[in-house]
C-alpha cells in the first residue's frame, strides 16, 4: 500500500504542468522581502564589515530613505480615487 501511495504521489508530481516556487521577493509588511532584505558581503568586503548585513543598516539605504522623506508627498484627488474604487482599478 505504501509503494503504491508513493508511486501515485510521484506520478502526480512528474506530470504537473506547474514546477513553481515563490519565495523572497514579496513585499508584504515590510519594504524588503524575505531575500532582499539583505546584503551579502562576499567579494567587496570592507575590512570590520559583517558577512551578512541588513540592507536597512547599510549606508546607501540609509542615504535612499532620507532622500526619500525629502521628496514632497504627492496630493491625491479623492474624486479619482473613488473613481477608481467604483471601477475595481488599483492606483499605484
Amino acid at each position: 500500500m505504501k509503494k503504491l501511495f508513493l508511486l501515485t504521489v510521484t506520478f502526480c508530481f512528474i506530470l504537473s504542468p506547474v514546477y513553481a516556487i515563490n519565495f523572497g521577493t514579496y513585499k508584504t509588511e515590510t519594504e524588503y522581502g524575505l531575500i532582499d532584505g539583505f546584503k551579502w558581503n562576499f567579494f567587496n568586503r570592507q575590512e570590520g564589515e559583517p558577512l551578512v548585513q541588513l540592507k536597512s543598516e547599510t549606508k546607501e539605504e540609509q542615504i535612499r530613505l532620507e532622500k526619500e522623506k525629502l521628496k514632497p508627498k504627492e496630493e491625491q484627488d479623492e474624486v479619482q480615487l473613488y473613481r477608481f474604487m467604483l471601477q475595481d482599478t488599483v492606483a499605484y
